[in-house]
């Protein structure tokens, strides 16, 4: 979970998995032994520039979520290590640099979450390519969720068996497994150039009509993604 800086807010029905990244943008608490005083308004208008960057983005405006993502940087610099929406923003704009930064920052307040570890290793595979990547992939601790295990299975190893494995819990999983699983095998197509199967996997992503109203950032990134390769 983000330290001090995110809540995360429970689905209604435990039928469908809750992601960290189904969060709402809150001022980080007073770390006076850490970093100098600043004033309230600083903390609360961080908050306020996060969670416009987060509403641009899901309406499918790469560009302007990173500027107010980087303003709420500027409001108060103790969001630049939680912003991982900003990463996924970065990401689609084809910033793949500053993408990797900002997930290798991320992985610092989330060791045990794969999704950072994952997001860096796609950004890098843009750059270098998905088989020089992957050795290079994060350690991550282990993550709660066993379908984000499977996907850091599929993605570390690329194996028929992991890969299977993962196309499987995206058939028969429950409603946020499926979601999560088809959304994480289109991006791993796609880093392995494989465009069409990638579509795909995106679009039962997309077409999951029972997470769509979950609330989840990253259903959110899966239609900006499917928007922005077409």
């Amino acid at each position: 979970m983000r330290v001090l800086v995110l809540l995360a807010v429970a689905l209604p029905t435990t039928s469908l998995r809750v992601s960290r990244r189904r969060l709402a943008v809150a001022a980080p608490a007073p770390l006076a032994t850490l970093v100098p005083a600043r004033p309230a308004v600083a903390s609360g208008d961080a908050r306020a520039f996060a969670r416009q960057g987060m509403s641009a983005f899901e309406k499918g405006n790469v560009e302007e979520s990173i500027k107010l993502f980087d303003a709420a940087e500027e409001a108060d610099p103790r969001y630049a290590t939680r912003l991982w929406q900003r990463g996924l923003s970065y990401y689609y704009a084809d910033r793949f640099k500053d993408a990797r930064k900002q997930f290798l920052m991320d992985v610092a307040e989330n060791p045990n979450d794969t999704e950072e570890a994952v997001w860096h290793l796609l950004a890098m595979a843009r750059t270098e390519g998905l088989a020089k990547a992957r050795p290079q992939m994060i350690k991550m601790g282990r993550d709660p969720r066993r379908v984000m295990r499977t996907v850091e299975e599929a993605f570390r190893n690329g194996d028929a068996e992991s890969i299977g494995a993962l196309e499987a819990i995206a058939t028969d999983g429950g409603a946020g497994d499926r979601f999560y699983a088809s959304l994480y095998r289109g991006l791993l197509a796609e880093a392995a150039g494989q465009p069409k199967v990638s579509a795909d996997w995106i679009s039962r992503a997309v077409e999951n009509k029972e997470y769509s109203q979950s609330g989840d950032y990253m259903y959110a990134l899966a239609k900006v993604h499917q928007s922005r390769r077409k």
